[in-house]
């Protein structure tokens, strides 16, 4: 497989302010799943078809970041969320567009975001995919409240992104996610979940160092958290 990589400039910094994002991008519409995790231990992520690494002038600050989860040991305050979304049911299928899903997709981009994604967007964004990837829905009663993407990968799962109903907000969904993906990659014997960049103060990123233990891939190499604090 032959791919083309090329120099892009997106625009400001998603995490911090007065920074140009610029990275590296090839864009697939099928790629195997070792050659993804080989990549993702180089610090790629995937975007819909879109692969990229960041190339920031001056800046190292996206770390990535995964949990180790066969070790993985919950806090107290993440065995409370545990506890309190009992009553949410959890189904999984292989990703693809439909309509309720994509609403409930386009009303947290508002709350979140203030902008509505279209239909093109979200396709764009979370139905394509060069891998393997399932969506996680999450149900109470019959009503959808959240849902999450999660590329499946050889030895590992792969978060992509998390969206769930505002009103469903004091749940702490987000977080219930993580933990039912840690579940999930447990359940499939697989050793990793990455989750994507952390970013030193940038508070939207903060939660991802509290699933631990987790590694940092500093200078090429995963790095323990007693290594890197």
């Amino acid at each position: 497989m032959e791919l083309q990589l090329f120099e892009a400039n997106n625009g400001d910094c998603p995490y911090l302010d007065n920074r140009q994002w610029l990275s590296y991008i090839f864009k697939t519409a099928a790629l195997d799943g070792s050659i993804y995790e080989s990549l993702i231990d180089h610090g790629f992520r995937r975007s819909g078809l879109l692969f990229y690494k960041n190339n920031c002038q001056n800046c190292s600050e996206c770390i990535s970041l995964r949990v180790l989860v066969k070790a993985f040991k919950p806090s107290k305050s993440q065995r409370k969320v545990w506890n309190k979304n009992q009553d949410i049911t959890v189904t999984r299928q292989p990703v693809s567009f439909d309509q309720e899903s994509y609403e409930l997709y386009a009303k947290y981009s508002v709350w979140k975001h203030g902008s509505r994604a279209t239909e093109a967007n979200y396709e764009d964004f979370l139905v394509k995919s060069a891998v393997e990837t399932m969506m996680m829905k999450y149900y109470l009663d019959s009503r959808l409240a959240g849902i999450g993407w999660v590329d499946v990968l050889p030895r590992s799962l792969s978060s992509v992104y998390y969206a769930f109903h505002p009103e469903f907000a004091k749940r702490s969904l987000g977080v219930y996610s993580v933990l039912k993906e840690i579940e999930l990659a447990k359940s499939l014997n697989k050793n990793i979940l990455h989750l994507g960049f952390w970013v030193d103060n940038c508070s939207s990123m903060d939660y991802k160092q509290h699933y631990q233990p987790y590694e940092l891939l500093i200078n090429g190499r995963w790095t323990s958290t007693l290594q890197a604090n």
